[in-house]
């Protein structure tokens, strides 16, 4: 009798870890799902921004002399060709609000680093932020690119994707230029 009892808390014994293990895996599944499901909504909202935001002119802001100012075009055709030390925008408002922002800079050397910013109509949070090498190469699959809840919280980055970006900004309002864009 003893050893039944022993045997059968034993199998207690095993089988209580392994329903928590299930429930975890479990947890972590839905997770997932979760996550690829946000993240299938995201690229649906960011790509409609994205198609109804690029048949429109951008505002090109620029930062000169320690401080972010509104560029006009040939203002920005003739910064984009210095290509050394500066950093260029192009923000693009969807109806009344700043949805789509495609920052791009250039180092010392000539090097371009270019982000891509998309954000939520709602309320103004970023959803997507793609990085590349250039301009271009933020349409490539090799970009990296990250997704954000409305509360700012990561949901999922590919590998290389650089938090430290300073380009990134969890809100639209939080970006360095937005006090000089047109209200």
């Amino acid at each position: 009798m003893t050893s039944s009892r022993f045997f059968h808390a034993l199998g207690l014994g095993i089988a209580l870890p392994s329903l928590v293990l299930v429930a975890a895996l479990t947890t972590t599944a839905k997770l997932q799902a979760g996550d690829a499901s946000a993240i299938g909504q995201i690229d649906t909202e960011c790509d409609a921004i994205q198609d109804a935001v690029m048949a429109l002119h951008p505002i090109h802001v620029g930062y000169q002399s320690g401080a972010w100012v509104v560029l006009s075009d040939a203002d920005f055709a003739v910064a984009e060709k210095v290509s050394a030390s500066i950093v260029l925008a192009d923000v693009y408002k969807q109806g009344a609000k700043y949805a789509w922002v495609a920052v791009h800079s250039f180092d010392v050397s000539g090097k371009q680093r270019a982000t891509q910013l998309c954000f939520r109509q709602s309320d103004g949070t970023l959803e997507r932020a793609r990085q590349a090498t250039t301009v271009p190469n933020l349409a490539a699959a090799s970009a990296q690119q990250a997704y954000f809840a409305s509360d700012g919280a990561l949901i999922q980055k590919t590998a290389l994707f650089q938090e430290n970006d300073p380009q990134l900004a969890i809100t639209i309002k939080a970006l360095p230029f937005y006090s000089v864009l047109p209200q």
